[in-house]
């Protein structure tokens, strides 16, 4: 396993545990959504990304959850 393949680990766990907290003290979807968010554009400028690549990466990753989340029609 690499180190990025580790930390995707280490970052699964963590997030995992977070959103249960979240749910559990009845944070709304929308509000720790956007917190989650916003750390995650802070880290990702900290590391030199442009916001063209963090645009595309948030569309990619939208697109993606989107139909899972909204369930058959």
């Amino acid at each position: 396993m690499s180190d990025t393949d580790a930390d995707f680990e280490k970052a699964d766990v963590i997030l995992a545990d977070a959103l249960q907290r979240f749910q559990a003290d009845g944070v709304s979807p929308y509000v720790y959504g956007m917190a989650l968010m916003e750390i995650g554009i802070a880290s990702l400028v900290s590391v030199g990304e442009d916001t063209a690549s963090i645009a595309e990466q948030a569309t990619n990753i939208a697109e993606r959850v989107a139909p899972a989340l909204r369930g058959p029609r």
